[in-house]
């Protein structure tokens, strides 16, 4: 996967995901709302917490549109990882996209609870992202 990273304050969307085809899917996507280049991979539920945490809290997020979020992840699973980044302050509003292979209802019941913006079955579709992002898109404006 190739992108440019950008600066914490120009991030417009996080994606947590350790899945590289997921991740090139996604990223495909982004870019045909011109969005890509504003985009922060992270491929671990450590990573993840620690970069959403230790941001300055005002400028990163007036900009962030969109937080993608796999279940399974090493360190810190999603579900795990779902609560906390609720808790971080700037990030409460900011919508997270649940992305995941699992067809536990017991998951799907728990990021329904949590006000998750939309829940992407795995394996991934061109179609189900499509659907997500256009939702987004005006987010992103």
């Amino acid at each position: 996967m190739r992108f440019t990273p950008q600066p914490q304050s120009s991030i417009r969307v996080v994606v947590i995901e350790d899945d590289e085809d997921d991740s090139e899917l996604l990223l495909r996507q982004l870019r045909k709302s011109d969005i890509d280049s504003h985009v922060k991979f992270l491929a671990d539920g450590k990573e993840a917490l620690d970069f959403l945490s230790n941001l300055p809290p005002a400028m990163p997020f007036c900009n962030l549109i969109a937080i993608f979020l796999d279940l399974k992840l090493p360190s810190i699973s999603g579900l795990q990882l779902l609560p906390q980044i609720k808790q971080i302050p700037g990030l409460q509003n900011v919508p997270i996209i649940i992305m995941t292979g699992s067809l536990d209802p017991k998951d799907f019941e728990a990021c329904q609870r949590l006000n998750v913006a939309a829940f992407v079955q795995k394996p991934v579709t061109f179609e189900s992202f499509s659907k997500v992002i256009t939702g987004l898109t005006h987010l992103a404006s």
